[in-house]
């Protein structure tokens, strides 16, 4: 199923997310979302539910810390009515559970596709938990032989001389490429489910001033991965996702 999303300034209008909720007797309502940190109009975290509805969320204990920054992404559990507001569009939440989530910036200097990288690691992508929020790609990684203390370090990256295929509906398609390497790494192996984001909007904004050039109003993306490699570990076998789309206003 492809993913279609709607920014207009980068302002997201719908997508599919992972989010998770549960009621109670009071009206307030426990939330598991991922999150972009902003600091305006105050310390912030912005969020969106499946409908792609953005609503921003801070405490006054949040707005106190000091280990967070503007453009950080994490992922949090929070508990509000949406009914109090601590400044303007911003919601007061019982912020109990906040955990950081990795930022990758989205390298345009393509990686060597021919080649096996020292320590790479094979993933399986869950890209229909993939998600856009604030110039930030959310992803999703399964790993399997995970093992204790094991750093993962994820490269994304794009050639920008040779930028687009076109697939069979005509669209023009923004190859990323993907890899997954480790550091470190102690004990018993186990499986690892992993979110990590990227750190898209410069390439947003290229690649919309690109595209309303030739009259369009959308920008199509998908990531291509090692799903394997070959019988002496000399090569990559690759695959890619399905298309990720994007559109805008000006």
């Amino acid at each position: 199923m492809r993913r279609v999303i709607l920014w207009s300034g980068w302002c997201l209008m719908a997508l599919c997310g992972v989010t998770s909720c549960m009621g109670d007797g009071s009206g307030m309502v426990n939330y598991h979302r991922v999150g972009v940190i902003r600091e305006s109009p105050m310390r912030c975290i912005y969020t969106t539910d499946d409908q792609g509805r953005i609503y921003v969320v801070s405490s006054a204990e949040f707005e106190n810390r000091t280990d967070v920054k503007d453009g950080d992404c994490c992922v949090v559990d929070f508990e509000t009515n949406f009914s109090e507001t601590l400044a303007d569009g911003v919601y007061d939440a019982d912020i109990y559970k906040y955990d950081s989530v990795a930022v990758w910036p989205l390298k345009d200097n393509l990686t060597d596709t021919t080649i096996v990288l020292e320590n790479e690691r094979l993933v399986t992508l869950d890209f229909g938990k993939s998600l856009y929020l604030e110039g930030r790609f959310f992803l999703q990684s399964r790993h399997t032989n995970h093992q204790t203390d094991q750093k993962d370090i994820f490269d994304l990256s794009y050639d920008p001389a040779l930028r687009t295929e076109q697939d069979k509906e005509g669209r023009t398609i923004y190859n990323f490429y993907l890899r997954v390497t480790q550091e470190g790494g102690t004990g018993d192996s186990s499986r690892w489910v992993n979110t990590t984001a990227f750190a898209i909007d410069d390439f947003l904004e290229w690649a919309k001033e690109v595209e309303s050039g030739k009259g369009e109003d959308a920008i199509h993306f998908k990531i291509n991965y090692p799903s394997g490699f070959n019988a002496d570990t000399t090569a990559c076998v690759w695959d890619d996702t399905e298309v990720f789309t994007l559109r805008f206003t000006n």
